[in-house]
């Protein structure tokens, strides 16, 4: 088993554990811990239904792209095609990194109370 196979299975295991957080945060009604960080007061936010409505389709989408790249590489869908790889790990990065920003503004909006766009510069 090489590394890539083995990054790639994880990548998987991500998108699996990503789509059942989204899962369950819509069906408890309860914000993840891996979404707002390990002792955040979710008791205290702001509009905790905006955020949870806000974030759940990002969240599911992220999920089943981080599980379609992993099985696209697992299963060595483009291994002829080092170059369209290299790529397709650029995008998930890319993507992963446009998530955390997006996550960022939901939490600062939804659960803080900031609104960025009245701000006084």
């Amino acid at each position: 088993m090489s590394f890539a196979m083995i990054i790639d299975l994880l990548i998987i295991a991500c998108g699996v554990y990503v789509i059942y957080w989204a899962m369950q945060m819509i069906q408890t009604k309860k914000i993840p811990e891996m979404l707002v960080g390990k002792g955040f007061p979710t008791s205290r936010a702001k509009d905790k239904e905006g955020f949870i409505k806000a974030t759940f389709p990002m969240t599911l989408v992220l999920g089943v792209i981080l599980f379609a790249v992993g099985m696209i590489g697992a299963l060595g869908v483009f291994a002829a095609y080092p170059l369209v790889d290299t790529l397709l790990s650029i995008v998930l990065i890319a993507i992963i990194i446009l998530y955390g920003i997006f996550l960022l503004k939901a939490q600062q909006k939804y659960l803080i109370g900031l609104d960025t766009k009245n701000k006084k510069k």
